[in-house]
């Protein structure tokens, strides 16, 4: 019984590290987007600046702004600060939960018992604190992809109209 709970300690323990090290990747991700999202920014006021644009292109840029706007609002959402539950040994709960499972025991108390108790309760600990992480990610992930999609039609709407620039030079 030992052995085999502080394996899926073990375990538990992995997925809840994996958890922060998704937000943080999921971070990144977005940090890249802002790059992304601010080159394309800063090329639809380079193409709105042109007054050779045809009036496409610009309809097409007018698209474009609102996209990336869009897109950087949703990227700055996910990189928004959240508080991730991580283990803190320090704050004494182990030793308080000691105390409460010994008065509970009573004099049946041994430490057998409450070590299962404990290991039992580390469990619940983990899994609560990567079920709230978990949220935590769905939540950044849904949001970095809709930001992605909006960086993806504003580069397409951008593409679109050095196409339109281009095709009115030639």
């Amino acid at each position: 019984m030992a052995a085999a709970a502080e394996m899926l300690l073990q375990d538990i323990a992995l997925k809840d590290d994996l958890a922060v090290k998704l937000g943080d990747a999921l971070d990144v991700k977005a940090s890249i987007g802002l790059v992304v999202i601010t080159f394309l920014a800063t090329q639809s006021a380079y193409f709105l600046d042109k007054q050779s644009l045809p009036h496409g292109g610009r309809l097409f840029q007018f698209a474009s702004i609102i996209s990336v706007t869009v897109a950087g609002i949703l990227a700055l959402m996910e990189l928004w600060p959240r508080t991730y539950m991580i283990p803190e040994p320090e704050g004494g709960a182990i030793e308080e939960r000691i105390e409460q499972l010994a008065d509970f025991y009573g004099e049946a108390a041994n430490s057998e018992s409450i070590s299962d108790q404990l290991t039992r309760d580390e469990i619940q600990w983990a899994k609560n604190r990567i079920m709230t992480n978990q949220r935590h990610n769905r939540n950044k992930a849904y949001t970095l992809a809709w930001s992605f999609r909006f960086t993806a039609a504003s580069l397409v709407l951008n593409l679109l109209t050095l196409t339109a620039f281009i095709l009115r030079l030639s």
